[in-house]
């Protein structure tokens, strides 16, 4: 991914601030709860009221004049969004650095400080994790393929399987790399040599079962993030015993980012008063 500086970022948001400053011509207005209401009826499963998506900051009374989606939260990324003119931000993680959003140092100065820039901006932050998985098929890996150009490659019709032009495990990292604007998050497991042409993506967090379950069938699995003593040993221990197998782990904002990308183009199907576009938080590492 090509680094700007801050001023080189400025200028770009000056000279193109996404049009959120405007109102769409003739659409009532529109609040931030409106907004969750119609993303609840046509989210296509059944929500859960004790999920993780919730309103996590703002006043959902308040009138949407445009709306970020997000891998995350990031304090980069809100920014963007009020300087775009945008103030409902949906996001697929927490925003406050705990699973609940509840982190154990309210007063912590970073948290305060964030809380404080999103009051003072009038900010409406909904998280949209477990009931976006949970849309068939899946949207994740959907965006994800779609940032890889590997839509046209699945297998049967599979939306987290794919069979692409054969290519080494070394040349495939690269390609991820590029396709999803790595900067150094990318850890692989494997020999760099082995060839690979059957790609299982299983994007966001994993558990090893989803990865027991995919890894016969596939030469490389491309995932977001996993427990290291779980499928990393796994998978390092079939490489050892023989097998021709690869585990590149791009991390799980980075491996979300392209499915809340879909989500952007999800929302304009049934909101139409306000702009919609999706924002990168990027990729948090970088390589030494």
């Amino acid at each position: 991914m090509t680094d700007i500086s801050r001023r080189e970022f400025a200028a770009l948001v000056a000279a193109a601030p996404f049009a959120y400053a405007r109102d769409v011509p003739g659409a009532a207005p529109i609040t931030a709860d409106d907004v969750i209401a119609r993303i609840k009826k046509n989210i296509g499963v059944e929500w859960k009221p004790d999920s993780v998506d919730a309103v996590k900051a703002g006043d959902p009374s308040t009138v949407a004049k445009g709306i970020v989606t997000t891998s995350m939260a990031t304090m980069a990324v809100l920014q963007q969004a009020v300087k775009a003119g945008a103030n409902v931000v949906i996001t697929a993680q927490p925003t406050f650095y705990g699973k609940a959003d509840l982190p154990a140092s309210p007063t912590d100065p970073v948290v305060a400080s964030k809380s404080a820039f999103i009051a003072r901006n009038n900010l409406v932050v909904f998280r949209l994790s477990d009931h976006w998985r949970g849309r068939q098929p899946d949207p994740l890996a959907q965006g994800l393929a779609a940032a890889l150009g590997w839509t046209k490659y699945r297998s049967n019709g599979d939306p987290q399987r794919f069979e692409i032009p054969t290519i080494s495990l070394e040349a495939l990292v690269s390609h991820v790399k590029g396709g999803l604007r790595s900067r150094g998050g990318v850890r692989v497991v494997g020999d760099p040599g082995i060839s690979v042409r059957r790609v299982g993506l299983l994007a966001g967090t994993t558990s090893i079962q989803a990865a027991l379950k995919m890894l016969p069938d596939v030469d490389a699995i491309v995932a977001g993030e996993v427990r290291e003593w779980e499928s990393v040993e796994y998978v390092r221990d079939k490489v050892f015993s023989g097998e021709k197998k690869g585990l590149i782990l791009v991390g799980r904002v980075v491996s979300e980012e392209p499915g809340m990308d879909v989500c952007a183009s999800w929302l304009k199907t049934f909101v139409s008063e306000v702009p919609i576009r999706h924002i990168s938080a990027g990729d948090p590492y970088w390589r030494s």
